[in-house]
């Protein structure tokens, strides 16, 4: 009776592992990882790849939450049923925002997030990332190469999106001769009025990752106003130069941001605090230049800059 007893005993033990192996490939030999996707788009799948490409070793299992932020709180109820993985990847905002919310014990790095402050609570230890956002000091030492003139930029702004950083950009100005003027607003069709009122007031306009002020009415609106008064504009994508900005950084690739967070997730496994581990912004950047609005606004582009970027509308 006893030796049957034992071997029942075996046996169960054998089948949950068994269970747990087949839930979490490599259990006893890989890191545990759960990609949290918010849907399947390219550029999610791509930072996906480039966070496995740095990840190998790793028993990653991937979750598509299909854009739909309930089911991605179902699935996290159903994970926290089960062996707990050693981290968690959110990539895109909707899966930040659904772990931000229901994971508070389990280290979580995440990738491709703009603002990801405006996600990420005060209190939240155990989240950090790689954002898309692109480092203000390219962007402002950028803009006076190509207008050395530059002064005064003007920025239009939701507080509650962007605030951050406003205040941050505020600071930085100062070490490259400008200064930011401020207009806050709290809808779309705000920025009209703002524009306006701060046309006498700029030298550049500067486009911000602000859900409010990227409405395109708002975005339409800047670059009319820009051809209409000769103030260049530095936009945040290659899109919104071919719409006629005079020019734009944005992150390189999605892949290249996987990457990032791979390398974040590494130092978080391999034992680091996530206070060590702060949150990065895109490295690798691709800038964009409009001759045919350089040639509209008066603004010669130096030949290192035209050398420098990525694409060049003529």
């Amino acid at each position: 009776m006893v030796i049957q007893t034992i071997r029942i005993g075996h046996l169960l033990s054998s089948l949950a592992l068994l269970t747990a192996v087949a839930t979490f490939p490599s259990l006893t030999e890989a890191a545990k990882i759960i990609a949290l996707k918010s849907a399947d788009v390219d550029v999610y799948n791509e930072a996906l790849e480039g966070f496995r490409n740095g990840s190998q070793g790793s028993a990653i299992i991937e979750y598509d939450m299909q854009g739909d932020l309930q089911k991605g709180k179902k699935f996290l109820a159903r994970l926290r049923s089960g062996p707990k993985p050693d981290l968690i990847l959110a990539v895109g905002i909707w899966a930040l925002q659904v772990v931000a919310e229901e994971v508070q014990d389990i280290p979580v790095v995440f990738a491709m997030v703009l603002n990801p402050t405006t996600v990420i609570g005060q209190e939240a230890r155990n989240i950090t990332g790689a954002s898309m956002n692109v480092p203000i000091e390219q962007q402002l030492a950028l803009l006076k190469t190509i207008s050395p003139h530059v002064g005064r930029i003007g920025v239009i702004y939701d507080p509650s999106k962007t605030g951050w950083l406003v205040r941050q950009a505020e600071r930085l100005a100062k070490d490259h001769g400008v200064r930011l003027v401020t207009k806050a607003v709290t809808s779309p069709k705000d920025s009209f009025a703002a524009l306006e009122a701060m046309q006498d007031e700029i030298d550049a306009l500067w486009i911000l990752p602000d859900l409010t002020v990227l409405a395109p009415e708002s975005v339409q609106y800047m670059l009319l106003f820009s051809f209409r008064h000769k103030i260049p504009v530095l936009g945040l994508s290659e899109n919104q130069v071919r719409m006629g900005a005079l020019f734009g950084l944005s992150f390189e690739s999605g892949w290249d941001i996987g990457s990032q967070a791979a390398e974040l997730a590494s130092g978080i496994l391999a034992g680091k605090r996530i206070e060590e581990m702060p949150v990065t912004t895109a490295r690798k950047l691709r800038l964009t230049v409009n001759l045919k609005s350089a040639g509209k606004l008066g603004v010669h582009i130096p030949k290192e800059i035209l050398d420098r970027a990525d694409v060049v509308i003529r």
